[in-house]
C-alpha cells in the first residue's frame, strides 16, 4: 500500500518515511515554511472576520512535519522552534472552535528623540573603504551578524549563512575590486537544503539573493551603530569579460556544494572620515504612469 502523503509542498509530497529520513536542515526549513504558509499567513485575516471561523484541517502540515521533528528528537527550545510552537498551539484551538484573541500591540510612532537615532543611523552611513591596523572584538562581530540574522527573510527559511574571515591569508581569499586590509570580511551565503525542499529553487529562484541583500544592509546599519566603517562588495558571474568569484572562493575554502556564495561585506575601524555620497533628488525616484504619457 502506498504511503500517505503528510505534506504537500509547492514542488514536493513528502510521506512519513520521507520526512523521517530528510536531512535535518531541510526538515527544519519545510517546517518553518509550511508554519508561515498554513498559519501565519492566513491566520490574520481569519482572526479579523466576525466568525473567527477557520478550516477543520488548518495548519495540520505543520503539525504533521512537527511531529516528525518531535519523533527524530531535534531540538525544541530554539527560537524558530519556540515560534512554530507558538503558531501550532494557536492552530489547534482555532481548530477546536476556540476563540483565539492575540492582543498583539500595534505599532506606534517613535519619540522625537527615537527619530533622531534613527535619522542617525540611516542618514550619516556612508561606505568606507580603508581601515587602521586594529582588531574587531568577536563580540561586535557577533552583533553584526545578529542584526542580519534578523533581516526580513522570505518564508521563514532561515537560509542565510555567515563565513568570517579574519586573517590575511583568508581575506585575500575573496575577490574584491578595493583593497580589505586591515578590515574583516563576513561572506554572505546560502544553504540551498532549506529552498530546494520547498520548491523555491524553481518557483523564485531569486529570492536567496535577495534574503542577503536584506541580510547585509541590516549589518551594515549595526556596524555604523557599533562605531565601524563598512562597505558592501559584490561577488560576480562568469561572463564573456568575468571570472565567477563566488565559485573560486567556494572551491578554495572548501565549501560543499549546498552552500552558494552572495556577497560580503568589510568591516573594521575607520582610518578617516569620508564625504557621504548623495542622491538624487526624492521626486526623480518616484514614477508615475503620467511620465509616460
Amino acid at each position: 500500500m502506498e504511503e500517505t502523503v503528510k505534506v504537500t509542498a509547492t514542488y514536493g509530497k513528502y510521506t512519513e518515511k520521507d520526512l523521517m529520513e530528510m536531512d535535518p536542515v531541510a526538515l527544519g526549513a519545510l517546517l518553518r515554511e509550511r508554519t508561515h504558509h498554513m498559519i501565519e499567513v492566513p491566520l490574520y485575516p481569519s482572526l479579523l472576520k466576525e466568525s473567527g471561523k477557520t478550516k477543520s484541517n488548518f495548519g495540520i502540515q505543520a503539525q504533521n512535519v512537527f511531529d516528525i521533528w518531535r519523533k527524530r528528537g531535534f531540538a525544541e527550545n530554539t527560537p524558530d522552534i519556540k515560534w512554530v510552537k507558538k503558531y501550532l498551539s494557536i492552530a489547534e484551538k482555532m481548530r477546536s472552535g476556540e476563540k483565539v484573541e492575540l492582543n498583539r500591540p500595534l505599532p506606534e510612532p517613535f519619540t522625537e528623540e527615537e527619530m533622531r537615532v534613527v535619522h542617525k543611523l540611516i542618514y550619516d552611513r556612508c561606505s568606507i573603504r580603508d581601515w587602521i591596523d586594529k582588531e574587531v572584538p568577536d563580540e561586535m562581530l557577533y552583533k553584526i551578524m545578529d542584526a542580519g540574522r534578523m533581516a526580513p527573510i522570505g518564508c521563514n527559511l532561515d537560509e542565510i549563512r555567515f563565513i568570517v574571515l579574519k586573517p590575511p591569508e583568508e581575506t585575500k581569499m575573496i575577490w574584491s575590486d578595493i583593497s580589505t586590509k586591515n578590515a574583516v570580511i563576513i561572506v554572505l551565503c546560502h544553504d540551498k537544503r532549506g529552498i530546494q525542499v520547498v520548491g523555491q529553487d524553481q518557483s523564485v529562484p531569486h529570492n536567496a539573493g535577495f534574503d542577503a541583500s536584506a541580510a547585509a544592509d541590516h549589518m551594515l546599519l549595526m556596524a555604523h551603530a557599533l562605531g565601524l566603517g563598512g562597505v558592501w562588495l559584490t561577488e560576480i558571474k562568469k561572463t564573456d569579460g568575468t571570472r565567477n568569484t563566488a565559485e573560486e572562493f567556494k572551491k578554495r575554502y572548501g565549501l560543499p556544494d549546498y552552500i552558494e556564495v552572495h556577497l560580503h561585506i568589510a568591516v573594521g575601524w575607520t582610518a578617516m572620515g569620508t564625504i557621504k555620497s548623495a542622491r538624487i533628488p526624492l521626486e526623480d525616484m518616484i514614477i508615475s504612469r503620467d511620465d509616460f504619457e
